[in-house]
Parts: structure tokens; C-alpha cells; sequence
């Protein structure tokens, strides 16, 4: 589902870009279980998730919020459903 089709964002926010967004993948991602997994990194065309290894084979995945355009694609590709993109300011009710 795009932003578009969010109904908590109104079209005309939209459009103008009058709201922002709030990202996050949580504990539920599987690199956090160790199992490896990039889906989200394989589904994202603006290279916006990078992972850093933290722990000998453990690699955990960030969003790099300077290239992400909120399109979801991350979101769409990750099997446990770990990444959230939420709308959080604008012009919520017009």
C-alpha cells in the first residue's frame, strides 16, 4: 500500500508533501534472531537500508532516512512485517 492509500494521510498532504514520516524496523526483523535475511535491502530500488554487522555473522538492518522516499517497498518485502513507515505530522484531516 502506497502512502496515497493511507487514510490517515489526506490527498492534498499528499501532494504537497505536508507531512513527514516516521520509520523503524523492530525486534521482530529474523537478523535480530539469527537468521539471515535481506528482504527488505533487496526490496528497496533507493538502496535506503543498510546493514552493519554487530556481532560475529549478525547483521542488523537501518533505514538510512536521507534516501528513503517512504515508497514502502521495504515494507512490502519483509516477512515478518518489522518495518513500520507511519505518517507523523501534516494535514492529517483535510
Amino acid at each position: 500500500m502506497s502512502e496515497f492509500n493511507n487514510p490517515a494521510v489526506s490527498r492534498r498532504s499528499f501532494l504537497t508533501g505536508d507531512w513527514s514520516t516516521q520509520s523503524g524496523i523492530s525486534n521482530a526483523c529474523l537478523n535480530n534472531m539469527g537468521v539471515y535475511c535481506q528482504s527488505c535491502k533487496d526490496a528497496c530500488s533507493e538502496n535506503a537500508i543498510k546493514f552493519s554487522q554487530i556481532k560475529a555473522g549478525l547483521q542488523i538492518p537501518a533505514i538510512i532516512t536521507e534516501y528513503c522516499t517512504h515508497c514502502r517497498e521495504c515494507v512490502d518485502g519483509c516477512p515478518v512485517d518489522a518495518i513500520t513507515i507511519s505518517p507523523i505530522k501534516g494535514d492529517l484531516n483535510a
